[in-house]
């Protein structure tokens, strides 16, 4: 059953992709409202999870902040990061972000490990590179500014999960809706108040534009959570999150070839079939 739940997350990773992608093409800015508004979705998916059995502890209470914190700093460092840097870097090390909670099931949590599980992951990071980095050279140089939002974007993408598995653990998979509504909730007001600040004039308008995709990011976001909460118990980090970030690579140049007619690249499709790889490697 672990295989159907990681593959339903990564048709969720494709989904959030897709909905972004079409945002941008009909929305112009609007990326605080944007997230707030899609927080706000993903929240309703542990709602409606949670079946109205809810168990509020205050023991959770600083794990939902912690979230919250990692998650609104990815969120406007990853788009700092793009303003400010090449976008092929930026995609790359947003990609890597994923060592950490791996890392932190391999040291911290002394999850077993052999020879396969570091080819697969090494297979991972080599197809990250292959299908991230273009062969142009991007009119974007790197500055001490991008560096910093670009760690920034690494640290919290990367903590977001590691903080999901951690407390998935310590409660014994219990508190999964309500941690997350918590944490989403307050992400939401975050982001809707520095939305308000800088978007106030056309704050409106680009969520009319943008509501079906945010909707739909909302709620592809919000179910990969729940699955990423829902294995932290049955599965190592270790093997779950590479699992994840590779079929996420894969169906996302699937669809890319295949919806938007994107033609890959000869290191492109070599990245590619690393990324098969990888997969392979890791669930042997």
């Amino acid at each position: 059953m672990n295989v159907v739940w990681l593959m339903l997350a990564v048709v969720g990773l494709s989904v959030q992709e897709v909905s972004k992608k079409e945002y941008q093409k009909r929305v112009k800015g609007g990326i605080f409202s944007f997230f707030a508004a899609y927080a706000i979705v993903a929240s309703l998916v542990f709602v409606v999870t949670g079946k109205g059995q809810f168990q509020f502890s205050l023991q959770i209470t600083g794990y939902s902040l912690a979230f919250a914190a990692a998650y609104c700093i990815a969120s406007v460092s990853s788009f700092l990061a793009l303003r400010y840097g090449p976008m092929s870097l930026t995609s790359l090390v947003l990609s890597y972000s994923l060592v950490i909670p791996t890392f932190y099931g391999i040291f911290a949590l002394n999850e077993p490990t052999d020879a396969m599980l570091f080819v697969g992951i090494a297979l991972l990071l080599v197809s990250l590179v292959l299908i991230n980095l273009e062969g142009k050279r991007e009119e974007k140089k790197i500055t001490p500014r991008w560096i910093l939002f670009a760690v920034l974007a690494f640290l919290g993408n990367g903590a977001c999960s590691t903080i999901q598995k951690m407390q998935q653990i310590e409660f014994g998979g219990l508190y999964k809706s309500e941690f997350m509504i918590v944490a989403l909730i307050i992400t939401a007001v975050v982001l809707a108040g520095i939305a308000l600040a800088t978007e106030k004039k056309e704050m409106a308008v680009n969520l009319k534009k943008g509501a079906v995709w945010f909707t739909l990011c909302g709620f592809a976001n919000g179910v990969v959570n729940f699955l990423v909460l829902l294995l932290s118990t049955k599965m190592p980090a270790s093997v779950m999150f590479p699992v994840i970030s590779a079929g996420g690579i894969v169906s996302t140049a699937i669809l890319a070839v295949a919806v938007y007619k994107e033609k890959m690249s000869l290191q492109q499709k070599i990245g590619f079939v690393l990324g098969v790889a990888a997969i392979v490697v890791l669930n042997i």
